[in-house]
């Protein structure tokens, strides 16, 4: 089975191909979507659209709303996507829309109805082992922002990647640790006091969680 990757959403072919997608937004979609559903949330479905986003809110009993666009709160949600805020709340059993600037819009461009799971480098094993099992063809999808390469999407695709073909064992992931701390959101990030969770990001395959999509829904697997 063939491994194909891209260093930006816009890169994704239309129609997509089939095959089984990985989306990689680690800072912050993926990491959150994963933290999601660690914390009980019953399923996780994404957004493009903030209003779309605020209907399911209103249709849905017990639903919350997690996301941000370029980086700022979105009017009408109840919590931002970084993984430490989501700690603080209660998802247990409850329906959760997100939406995110990057993630959740690869999610829409690849379609719904398709093959997708969620990679980062917290649940990057779990994903690799996932993909040995569906032996379909792949490809990993680094999200990029606004329509730019991201270094710490493109490590997070790489480790999955190395961990699929076999090669995690003989490399040490300093170099794509490097990657992630030094990227422009990473910088960011520490600027406002969140070095605990670009730190978090650097403990790699500390997840056994792969968020895979059933009916336009992310949900354990």
């Amino acid at each position: 089975m063939s491994v194909s990757t891209v260093d930006r959403l816009e890169n994704v072919p239309e129609p997509a191909p089939d095959a089984t997608f990985v989306v990689v937004d680690v800072l912050i979609s993926s990491t959150s979507i994963v933290r999601l559903l660690e914390e009980g949330a019953r399923y996780v479905r994404p957004f493009a659209d903030p209003d779309a986003a605020r209907t399911f809110k209103t249709d849905t009993d017990d639903a919350v709303l997690v996301g941000e666009q370029g980086g700022q709160p979105v009017d009408g949600f109840d919590c931002s996507p970084l993984p430490s805020l989501i700690a603080a709340q209660e998802f247990t059993d409850r329906p959760v829309g997100i939406l995110t600037s990057n993630g959740t819009r690869a999610v829409h461009r690849i379609g719904d109805d398709a093959d997708v799971l969620v990679g980062s480098t917290v649940n990057a094993a779990a994903v690799a082992d996932q993909l040995r099992e569906r032996d379909r063809d792949v490809w990993l999808v680094a999200a990029g922002r606004q329509g730019d390469r991201t270094p710490e999407d493109s490590a997070g695709v790489e480790l999955i990647r190395r961990h699929y073909i076999d090669e995690a064992a003989n490399f040490t992931p300093d170099d794509l640790a490097a990657q992630v701390r030094e990227s422009g959101t990473a910088e960011w990030l520490q600027s406002l006091g969140f070095e605990n969770e670009v730190e978090d990001l650097c403990a790699f395959d500390t997840s056994s969680v792969v968020p895979t999509l059933r009916d336009g829904q992310f949900v354990r697997e």
